[in-house]
């Protein structure tokens, strides 16, 4: 198999690098280890909007290695919630059923309740839309996720038939993030739903808290925005000013890796910010010298995703939404109780992508 050396930034959520808790705001390095938690308390999870709720079980759970919560094969009926509804602006006679996968190697301790998990969610008596999106195109995203064995991993995927994005259908040999020291073997596919997922194996692999029989390490996320600098703002504006950032504003062209994401001659540059309470990097890339497209999703339509962030406090985020400029997604402009204890908010930062944030009352 012919390797392809390269540097690859992709927006990144998710990446068990070390276990150093960071102390700075900024750094002339990638930020990578742990963060403490702040007014965010944690990642929560990848939201997918799926067309079929088994097939995406299947993908993420029984090919790939995903946790699961419940039995694997237990009856998930559609059901109606007033909250979820409401986000998506839906008729009254919309219904939907989901299902939590928890990531290994996510969390900063093991435990499925404090992974960052992908939450799959199918609806039903709504119109719905199909995205099936290209990586340049604005407000665009896609889930990594480090594995053990990258090679049967994809063997099994292609004996199924999963479409692959990479270019030539091998993997790819690239830097894992600029100004680390840390490489990567990659290749991008597609979930049923056609969203993308990234497949990697990172040399040296990461610190992790995933067991040691599972062949899922950690998790990445990735979003492209339309400018770089206030993508990271934004998103610092409303997690707050303990969120640690770095950027590289130079455009880098590299062969290796428009061959991976299947976008030939684009130019990049990007910026990553680590999350408060996890060792989860989100990392924010901007294109040019390639065609795109504002993505314009809405929450109920098949392959749109959004990141969901714990928080402390509803009162301090709200507010925060409020001077960024944003519109909850919620008629009423305000958290929505999607359990007795538990609110939530849904918006759509200023590429399209959406972001939800939730905060647990006490008893």
């Amino acid at each position: 198999m012919k390797k392809l050396k390269a540097l690859v930034p992709v927006i990144i959520l998710i990446c068990s690098l070390s276990d150093t808790v960071l102390s700075q705001s900024s750094s002339s390095s990638p930020p990578a280890g742990t963060a403490p938690p702040g007014d965010v308390l944690r990642p929560g999870h990848l939201g997918r909007q799926t067309g079929d709720l088994e097939r995406i079980i299947h993908f993420y759970h029984d090919l790939l290695g995903t946790g699961i919560r419940g039995e694997r094969h237990q009856d998930r009926p559609f059901f109606s919630s007033p909250g979820l509804i409401e986000f998506a602006n839906s008729p009254k006679q919309a219904e939907f059923r989901a299902v939590i996968l928890p990531i290994p190697g996510t969390a900063t301790e093991s435990g499925q309740d404090l992974e960052m998990a992908i939450e799959a969610i199918e609806f039903r008596n709504i119109e719905r839309h199909q995205y099936v999106h290209n990586l340049q195109d604005i407000g665009s995203s896609h889930l990594a996720l480090i594995l053990r064995d990258l090679d049967e991993t994809l063997g099994r995927l292609k004996a199924e038939g999963v479409p692959v994005i990479t270019i030539g259908g091998a993997t790819v040999d690239v830097n894992a993030v600029p100004g680390s020291n840390a490489k990567k073997r990659a290749v991008l596919v597609r979930d049923p739903d056609g969203y993308p997922v990234e497949l990697m194996e990172l040399s040296p692999p990461p610190v992790t808290t995933a067991p040691v029989t599972n062949n899922i390490l950690g998790a990445r996320v990735s979003v492209t925005v339309a400018d770089l600098e206030a993508a990271q703002k934004l998103y610092k504006d409303l997690i707050g000013p303990d969120l640690q950032t770095w950027h590289n504003s130079a455009y880098i062209n590299d062969e290796s890796y428009n061959n991976l994401r299947n976008t030939p001659g684009a130019e990049f540059r990007y910026g990553i910010a680590l999350i408060p309470g996890s060792p989860v990097i989100m990392e924010f890339v901007q294109y040019r010298n390639i065609e795109q497209k504002k993505l314009t999703p809405r929450l109920q339509d098949i392959g749109v995703a959004h990141i969901l962030f714990m928080v402390k406090d509803m009162d301090v985020i709200m507010s925060r939404i409020q001077s960024a400029g944003l519109r909850t997604l919620s008629t009423s402009g305000k958290p929505v109780f999607i359990a007795p204890t538990v609110h939530a908010v849904f918006v759509s930062d200023t590429n399209n992508f959406f972001v939800e944030f939730m905060a647990r009352i006490p008893e």
